[in-house]
């Protein structure tokens, strides 16, 4: 089994319906569904190769 951290997209609060129409929704429900999609959970860096490519790229081009 997969080690799901991050609520559902559809998990709205703990002990209530959520948007999936299932009812007294906790954590453990929502990470063991099979319409599980996990939030966004922020902006992951740009590994620093890829901007150093970026700024080549950029700088070629003249």
């Amino acid at each position: 089994m997969k080690d799901r951290l991050t609520p559902c997209i559809h998990y709205v609060c703990a002990h209530e319906t959520c948007k999936k129409n299932i009812v007294d929704v906790t954590l453990k429900k929502c990470k063991n569904c099979t319409k599980y999609r996990p939030r966004k959970v922020g902006k992951r860096q740009e590994p620093f190769v890829l901007k150093r490519q970026k700024d080549r790229d950029r700088h070629d081009k003249w």
